[in-house]
């Protein structure tokens, strides 16, 4: 009977594991723009507008300024979770009517700061005054400035708590049998806010 038992869960294991999706990683060479570590005086705050009914993820979105001056105009970029732009905004790529590119984070002067990490689907909230951002498919934490604290070089790295995260080099990342992202590595350390490996 133990035989027949263990036959079955190794069948079992076997077969999730084969079920595997990996997730191949994107190779990209996008450029992006590093906001200087004393540019952290708020200007003019710029408001989020839209030519459709409501503010919501995907609509075509322009940002202007107290005076309604349109400093980001229309046709660029989609809502993506930014009412008002102080340091940076969340947004979509979206050139036209029927087409959605990378969920980005741009300056008040359109430069790309970051590529956004996903959460429940939005921009990942802040943890611990930072939050994951993505750079040519690489991790790293940014702070509220957009200002990237903590370089993005790793495969993978998890959310801030109690000052400290876990990251790696090497990651896999694959989606289970319900279809949810998973990560796998046998490489985590911690790392403190600072970048510092801990031991």
């Amino acid at each position: 009977m133990k035989i027949r038992q263990i036959s079955i869960l190794i069948f079992t294991l076997s077969v999730a594991f084969s079920c595997r999706k990996y997730i191949q990683k994107e190779t990209t060479d996008y450029k992006y723009f590093d906001r200087p570590k004393s540019d952290t005086i708020s200007i003019n705050k710029l408001k989020a507008i839209t030519d459709e009914e409501y503010l919501q993820y995907g609509v075509r979105v322009a940002f202007v300024s107290e005076n309604n001056d349109t400093i980001i105009p229309f046709g660029k970029y989609a809502y993506y979770g930014t009412d008002t732009l102080e340091f940076y905004a969340n947004v979509i790529e979206h050139p036209n009517d029927s087409t959605y590119g990378r969920q980005i984070a741009i300056d008040r002067n359109q430069n790309v700061l970051f590529d956004i990490v996903m959460f429940d689907n939005g921009p990942e909230p802040f943890n611990n005054g930072l939050t994951r951002v993505l750079r040519n498919g690489k991790m790293g934490y940014a702070n509220k400035f957009g200002q990237i604290v903590i370089s993005c070089e790793y495969d993978y790295a998890k959310w801030f708590e109690n000052g400290k995260a876990e990251v790696t080099y090497k990651a896999k990342e694959y989606f289970d049998l319900e279809e949810h992202k998973r990560v796998e590595s046998d490489e985590w350390f911690e790392i403190d806010k600072k970048g510092k490996k801990l031991k």
